[in-house]
């Protein structure tokens, strides 16, 4: 977890992610929009997200947000808190800001309609702990929104790390272990019923070697082996590469869990 907080201290890591799929992303449909469109908003409800990062799901759907929802923005770090509030700006006074623990969520149960966990869920030490906090909090008819990726995401950007460095991991591989498309619905399953999978299609056409070379450097382990002037002999790698093939062209799977807590 001190590892994690250090990646996550602020957004400048999540948000070298998040540049190179906006620019490079096949899908017209963006992440943002597909994920907010398929949450259900009751009267009033009363929302929780945790790891909400730096508020970009909430920025790219101002305009969709009911007026009468309750939001609570949470992550178990200030920094991404403190960046979320910025990235909000002028609409930051509509939400309600807290560091919280998934695996101890500080509300009492059956006090919230919506939960969402986005891209984070794989990231909690005690996830079954967390699962189980979730579902106590959640109203009998709430429901908990969670999205992962898939095995093999992104495969062929981390092979071509790897064959630049050996030592280099961008692989979210583990993470899809921890919690992913492949095994997400048996987590949920022990706490909720009617779990949902919803695969979302996209993938990368990248043009640039600058973008990659950042989302590449936004893990922690890669900065350990690529730095100093090897990150320029790396950008030279990279570009290459797309000089010789004019793109590079990545796979990814990802998708959205729908789980409802039985009445």
């Amino acid at each position: 977890m001190t590892s994690l907080l250090k990646q996550y201290s602020n957004s400048s890591n999540f948000m070298a992610r998040v540049e190179l799929n906006r620019r490079f992303g096949t899908n017209p449909y963006k992440w943002t929009s597909w994920l907010f469109d398929h949450i259900k908003f009751k009267k009033n409800a009363r929302v929780l997200e945790l790891g909400c990062g730096n508020g970009i799901l909430w920025k790219s759907n101002l305009q969709k947000i009911p007026e009468d929802a309750h939001i609570l923005l949470s992550d178990f770090s200030e920094g991404m808190l403190d960046d979320a509030k910025l990235t909000l700006g002028d609409a930051a006074e509509r939400f309600e800001y807290e560091v919280i623990d998934a695996e101890q969520i500080p509300y009492p149960a059956n006090s919230v309609d919506v939960v969402i966990a986005n891209l984070m869920l794989y990231h909690v030490p005690d996830r079954r702990k967390a699962i189980s906090e979730i579902s106590r909090i959640l109203k009998s008819d709430g429901v908990l929104y969670a999205t992962t990726f898939g095995l093999n995401y992104m495969e062929k950007l981390s092979d071509l790390v790897s064959n630049y460095d050996k030592n280099a991991n961008c692989s979210l591989e583990s993470v899809a272990h921890a919690f992913g498309l492949e095994n997400g619905e048996k987590q949920l399953s022990e706490h909720f019923e009617n779990v949902k999978l919803i695969k979302y299609s996209d993938g990368l056409e990248v043009t640039e070697a600058k973008p990659l070379v950042n989302y590449v450097l936004s893990f922690n382990r890669v900065k350990n082996v690529i730095n100093g002037d090897k990150i320029i002999d790396f950008e030279d790698y990279i570009t290459n590469i797309l000089n010789e093939n004019g793109k590079i062209q990545i796979e990814k799977k990802s998708g959205l869990f729908i789980a409802e807590k039985p009445y």
